[in-house]
C-alpha cells in the first residue's frame, strides 16, 4: 500500500508540473526509441519555417528556419538573412509556417506569413536568430539535442526548401563524421552528412532519429577546385555550437534541450548572457543506371516528399508583389477614409 501511495504521488507530482509549465513543444522520443521518418516529419514539421528575405531593390535570399521556443524566436543561417552586399539584415524578413497538408501549391501552402526581424547573428558560424513580430496561435517547438553524444553512422533527417525540390522536403541519410573548425572558423564544430541539402536548405534542422535537432544545416560550395561536381556531401553546425553561441550572444531562448538518458526526460533551459538580444553594434560584421541498388546506394540520401520545382527567384518576385498589392490596398483604404471626413 505504501508503494501505491508513492507512486501515486509521484504521478500527481508529474502531473502537475505539466500543467504548470504550459504549451509543451512536440514530445521526442526517449532515448531507447527511434522515430520513422513519417512520425518525425508529423512532429516536427509545424516546426520547421520558409524564410523569403528581400530588399527594396528585388534582390533577396530564401532559406529555411527552426522554431527554437514558445515566443517564437527562430534560429537559421546568417546568409539567409544578412545582406551580402551590405552586411546587414533584409529589410524584409517573412516566415512561413507549415500548413496542416501540404497542397504542392505555393498559393495555398504560403498563405499566412509572418513578419520577423534578426535580432542577432554571426557570420562566420553563419547563424542568426530571428523574432516574429507576431506568432501563430500556436506553436510547434523544435528540441535542441545533445550533438555530442552523436555518432557517425547514425541515421538523420533533414527538413527544409531545396530549389527545385518542393516545400517541406524531408530528406534522409545518416551522420558521415564529424568535423572540428569547418572553414577554419574555430569554434565552428560540424557534422557531415548525406542526407539531401541544397539551396534553400540552409538554415533548417538535421534531427536525430530520436527527435532532436542535432545540427543546423549550411550550404557550401557544390564543386571542388578543378571543377568536379560534389554530391553526397553536406555540413550542419552542431546544435552545442548554436547553444554556446545563444549564450554569449546573450540570446534569451527558452528552448526546450532532449537530453538522452535512461528515462528519455527532457529538460528546458535558458541561454545565459546579459539577459537581452545581441544589439548591431556588439555584432561582428566580418566575420551509368543499375537496376538493382547495393547496400552502400540503399544508404545514401533520399527524398521521400514529392518534387515540385521552383527557383529561389520566383518566390522572390511574389514576395514583392504582395507588398506592392498590400501598399496599394493601404493607400485604398486611406483615401477612401479621407473622402469620408473631407468637407464638400
Amino acid at each position: 500500500m505504501r508503494a501505491f501511495r508513492t507512486v501515486a504521488v509521484s504521478l500527481v507530482v508529474a502531473a502537475m508540473a505539466a500543467w504548470g509549465r504550459g504549451p509543451a513543444p512536440a514530445a521526442a522520443a526517449s532515448s531507447g526509441s527511434e522515430l520513422s521518418p513519417k512520425q518525425i516529419y508529423q512532429r516536427y514539421g509545424p516546426a520547421v519555417v520558409l524564410v523569403m528575405c528581400f530588399g527594396e531593390d528585388g534582390n533577396g535570399e530564401l532559406g529555411t528556419g527552426s522554431v527554437l521556443d514558445a515566443s517564437g524566436k527562430i534560429v537559421t543561417n546568417a546568409h539567409v538573412v544578412i545582406r551580402k552586399s551590405t552586411g546587414k539584415p533584409f529589410q524584409n524578413i517573412r516566415a512561413y509556417f507549415k500548413p496542416a497538408k501540404i497542397t504542392g501549391d505555393p498559393k495555398t501552402d504560403l498563405a499566412d506569413p509572418k513578419e520577423a526581424t534578426v535580432t542577432a547573428w554571426d557570420p562566420k558560424l553563419d547563424l542568426a536568430v530571428l523574432e516574429l513580430k507576431e506568432k501563430p496561435a500556436s506553436l510547434t517547438v523544435m528540441p535542441l539535442g545533445d550533438s555530442e553524444a552523436v555518432e557517425p553512422g547514425e541515421s538523420v533527417i533533414a527538413i527544409g526548401h531545396p530549389e527545385q525540390g518542393g516545400l517541406w522536403t524531408l530528406t534522409t541519410g545518416v551522420v558521415s563524421t564529424v568535423l572540428a573548425n569547418l572553414g577554419g572558423v574555430p569554434g565552428k564544430d560540424a557534422f557531415q552528412t548525406d542526407a539531401s541539402i541544397n539551396r534553400g536548405n540552409s538554415g533548417g534542422p538535421l534531427i536525430s532519429r530520436r527527435g532532436a535537432m542535432i545540427g543546423v544545416n549550411t550550404s557550401m560550395a557544390r564543386k571542388a577546385p578543378d571543377g568536379l561536381t560534389i554530391t553526397a556531401v553536406n555540413f550542419a553546425v552542431k546544435s552545442s555550437v548554436v547553444k554556446d553561441w545563444l549564450a554569449s550572444a546573450g540570446v534569451r531562448a527558452d528552448y526546450e534541450e532532449f537530453a538522452p538518458s535512461a528515462s528519455g526526460e527532457r529538460r528546458t533551459a535558458i541561454a545565459s548572457g546579459d539577459g537581452g538580444p545581441l544589439s548591431a553594434e556588439k555584432v561582428v560584421k566580418e566575420i551509368p543506371k543499375v537496376k538493382r541498388k547495393s547496400l552502400s546506394e540503399e544508404m545514401q540520401g533520399k527524398i521521400l516528399t514529392p518534387k515540385k520545382p521552383f527557383t529561389i527567384e520566383d518566390y522572390i518576385k511574389k514576395g514583392m508583389r504582395e507588398m506592392d498589392d498590400l501598399e496599394s490596398e493601404m493607400r485604398g483604404e486611406i483615401d477612401k477614409r479621407r473622402g469620408a471626413f473631407d468637407p464638400q
